[in-house]
């Protein structure tokens, strides 16, 4: 039988915080389900990488760094295939010898677990993707048992965590508004993303060198950041440039 007095009084811990602190809830789910680790990404995926926007998790800081060290090249394929996926992404299903696949084995081999577990897709704000996922020390037949028992549960704690989330964040909890950049910053940084140098965005913008360098001063000022680099990865983060005006 599923663990319905547990999953109501999460429900019902979630529902009475003002502001959900991620790791007491990820141990009541550990306690409640059994689960060995819990992991929660809400991110932007741009061809440039994996940029994190709320990360949280119960590997440790240890832990961490050596998934890092492994390079984006091994930990970035198997977060893009789960946080692009429609419903939940069992981990066995990932095809062998893809990029999704390896990566998923190199890392749990530096963990010291199994790469068993699921990775329940969600539905973010501002372009980005998010996803829960869990882990569970388990054989196969005992896995295939715990998601036909735990699934539905797991599932919509993690819908109602992020929107706990998402919510509190939206209700000034700290996060940072989206910047109002002008169509012309935008331009400015779209063609600085692009590789171009001032004097070349002056002449596709037509319009002078120095009122360039006025459009991107603005938009490192609003970004709240201190070099163009940083003003670039910022917008695109955010989904601030969908790319140039060209009318």
């Amino acid at each position: 039988m599923t663990n319905q007095g547990g999953y109501f009084d999460l429900l019902d811990w979630l529902q009475d915080q003002k502001v959900v602190r991620p790791l007491p809830f990820f141990r009541q789910m550990q306690a409640v389900f059994g689960i060995a680790h819990i992991l929660y990404i809400d991110a932007a995926c741009t061809p440039a990488g994996v940029k994190p926007h709320r990360l949280c998790h119960t590997f440790g800081t240890a832990a961490a760094h050596a998934v890092k060290a492994l390079g984006p090249g091994v930990f970035e394929p198997p977060l893009r295939h789960a946080l692009a996926s429609i419903r939940p992404l069992d981990w066995s299903t990932l095809a062998p010898g893809t990029p999704a696949r390896d990566g998923l084995e190199q890392i749990a081999e530096r963990l010291g677990i199994t790469p068993c577990g699921v990775a329940y897709p969600l539905i973010s704000r501002e372009g980005r993707q998010a996803m829960l996922a869990v882990h569970v020390a388990a054989e196969p037949c005992e896995w295939h048992r715990f998601r036909r028992l735990h699934d539905r549960d797991l599932f919509a704690l993690a819908v109602e965590f992020h929107a706990s989330l998402l919510q509190g964040s939206e209700q000034g909890s700290g996060e940072p508004a989206t910047p109002r950049l002008t169509r012309r910053e935008r331009e400015t940084l779209y063609w600085a993303a692009a590789g171009k140098s001032y004097w070349e965005i002056a002449v596709i913008l037509g319009i002078t060198e120095r009122t360039v360098r006025y459009f991107m001063a603005n938009a490192r000022r609003k970004l709240n950041v201190v070099s163009n680099t940083q003003a670039v990865a910022e917008a695109a983060w955010r989904g601030l440039l969908p790319g140039p005006d060209l009318h």
